[in-house]
């Protein structure tokens, strides 16, 4: 197909170009190309099209859940009702979270997202049908080595589904340091090597984390030797920030406020040119699935005391280039040869005017749905409706599946 008319942000700036795409990646971009027989052509005058977002942590399927357990701290939320209440969650349950979320997020413009929960097989069908990225992960936890299969169930998946379309890809999912063993971690990290499959895992969101391992000890074990993408990291200590060296931090910055877990030190890894990346985490501690929030609180709070913090490129490639590198993907940027993944906007919408100062208003200004979301040269969102899915079906199908894990009517 041909997108044309439409103005394409390119290294942060515009130019009015088309666009070509060929099996899902972008073939061309000039000016005026030339129609070959058979190619469909889309008319984006007014629109501006820009690279796709990308959500580096979540737990998809949580969406059956959002707004259960409100108002609590962290250990009262968790272990009194998140973790009871996940024990109900069926694996078509968790099919139709997943859906509900991939609704939510492509409406936002994510094109991506890195998810960490059980049930995954169900998930990864969920992202095959839907038409997103995703690099799925199984939650490993043990007890002194017996993990009850989880480790088994994560290899399967990834001998499943890892590659497929060129959209599912599988990692390693250790839940955190306070739910996994040293050997249990150890072997986790083994087997990542030998596959060479990205790890991501919740690191040290709380204080008393600190009573079992420090970041140190567990980076040891060779999380330094991996494609490592922490969680949280909210408690890390100044001295521990250089210890992530290579990896990819997740900044979950609304969950950590909305659950009291504090503000992830982004200021202190900008400084150690760590490539931050953003996340939502889970709907039941974000109730929001859209990165742009996220990353505007996390702006907003590094900026309180000096407004030259995490300045305006930095925040967008958090949430396109440095979203693709940490999934291990390409992509992030509207460049020939990458896939054709884009967020595209109304250039008239009026959270986005003056619309000469596209990025400015974007990350400070816009909260609204996009107009069209592109996962590898197909819309998974377009003006309101969800080509590959039925809305009132998911819709029907959720709300039943919600009200048997939380047990609320309406």
């Amino acid at each position: 197909m041909i997108l044309r008319n439409a103005k394409v942000l390119i290294n942060y700036t515009f130019q009015r170009a088309d666009i070509r795409v060929q099996n899902g990646k972008i073939s061309e971009i000039d000016k005026n190309i030339e129609q070959n027989n058979g190619e469909e052509v889309i008319d984006l005058s007014g629109k501006i099209i820009a690279p796709g977002f990308v959500n580096t942590h979540t737990h998809a399927s949580m969406s059956l859940l959002r707004g259960y357990a409100e108002d609590l701290p962290f250990n009262e939320w968790l272990f009194k009702n998140i973790l009871p209440a996940e024990e109900k969650i069926t694996p078509e349950g968790a099919y139709y979270g997943a859906l509900l979320s991939m609704m939510e997020m492509a409406t936002h413009g994510i094109v991506a997202f890195c998810d960490m929960y059980f049930h995954e097989d169900m998930v990864a069908k969920a992202v095959a049908d839907f038409g997103m990225k995703a690099l799925l992960t199984r939650g490993l936890v043990d007890n002194n080595g017996d993990d009850n299969g989880r480790l088994d169930e994560n290899i399967a998946l990834y001998k499943k589904w890892h590659g497929y379309e060129d959209r599912i890809f599988v990692g390693l999912g250790p839940h955190a340091p306070y739910t996994c063993s040293k050997n249990y971690l150890s072997r986790i990290i083994d087997i990542a090597k030998s596959n060479d499959m990205v790890v991501t895992m919740h690191f040290f969101e709380n204080l008393w984390e600190y009573e079992k391992y420090t970041p140190k000890e567990i980076i040891e074990l060779g999380f330094d030797k991996v494609h490592f993408i922490p969680v949280h990291c909210t408690q890390l200590k100044p001295e521990d920030i250089e210890l992530l060296n290579g990896s990819y931090p997740s900044i979950n910055t609304v969950s950590n406020m909305k659950l009291g877990n504090g503000i992830p030190p982004v200021e202190a890894m900008l400084n150690n040119d760590l490539p931050i990346t953003i996340g939502t985490d889970g709907p039941a501690s974000n109730n929001s699935q859209n990165v742009l929030f996220d990353l505007r609180v996390s702006i907003l709070l590094q900026k309180r005391n000096e407004p030259k913090n995490f300045v305006l490129n930095k925040a967008f490639d958090s949430i396109t280039k440095n979203g693709y590198r940490a999934l291990n993907i390409p992509g992030g940027e509207i460049v020939i040869g990458n896939p054709a993944d884009f967020a595209i906007f109304d250039e008239e919408h009026i959270q986005l005017q003056p619309s000469q100062n596209f990025l400015e208003n974007l990350l400070h200004a816009y909260t609204d749905k996009v107009y069209a979301t592109m996962v590898n040269g197909k819309f998974v969102y377009i003006d309101g409706k969800f080509p590959t899915v039925d809305i009132k079906e998911v819709l029907s199908k959720f709300t039943t599946f919600s009200k048997q894990v939380t047990g609320i009517e309406n």
